[in-house]
């Protein structure tokens, strides 16, 4: 596995490795490191089914399951609760209504949002694969909060250490 940093280091290019493979222990554990490095990592060109994307999850750490703080009910999911599912079709495939709630909400992801670093048990990594990508447009952007969180003022600093 090598990791190439992108833009101003926070994020890092994995290539040498196939999630569709299962991981070992050591393969798992220098994801993990990158990880504490690099607060995100792309992995470039990997056609991953879901059933191989919840393997390579489950080899990182136990799933969150996706049952909560959605509008889509569970006999209306397209995936398992092991994913979230950000996206404009319906359980079998259609395209959702302008008007579904759903698609509302969905649409609400597409902004700048947190996924579960603000739960008493946060998650401790969000995995995002775009099954069908744009061929303009659809940039998915990260925001470094630990460099934030390093950057506050000392007052804000003080607060923030007595909670």
């Amino acid at each position: 596995m090598r990791l190439i940093p992108i833009g101003h280091d926070f994020v890092a290019e994995v290539t040498g490795i196939d999630l569709r493979a299962p991981l070992d222990a050591e393969a798992a554990a220098a994801i993990h490191a990158a990880m504490e490095r690099y607060a995100v990592l792309v992995f470039h060109n990997q056609p991953l089914t879901d059933q191989e994307q919840i393997a390579f999850t489950k080899s990182l750490g136990k799933i969150e399951p996706n049952t909560a703080n959605n509008v889509t009910r569970l006999d209306q999911r397209r995936l398992g609760i092991e994913m979230a599912d950000i996206s404009n079709l319906d359980q079998h495939g259609n395209m959702l209504a302008r008007d579904d709630r759903r698609r509302a909400f969905n649409l609400g992801n597409r902004l700048w949002h947190s996924d579960s670093s603000f739960k008493a048990v946060p998650a401790k990594y969000s995995l995002l694969s775009a099954r069908i990508v744009p061929s303009a447009g659809g940039d998915t952007e990260f925001a470094d909060m630990r460099a934030a969180y390093d950057a506050l003022d000392s007052e804000t600093s003080f607060c923030r250490e007595i909670g």
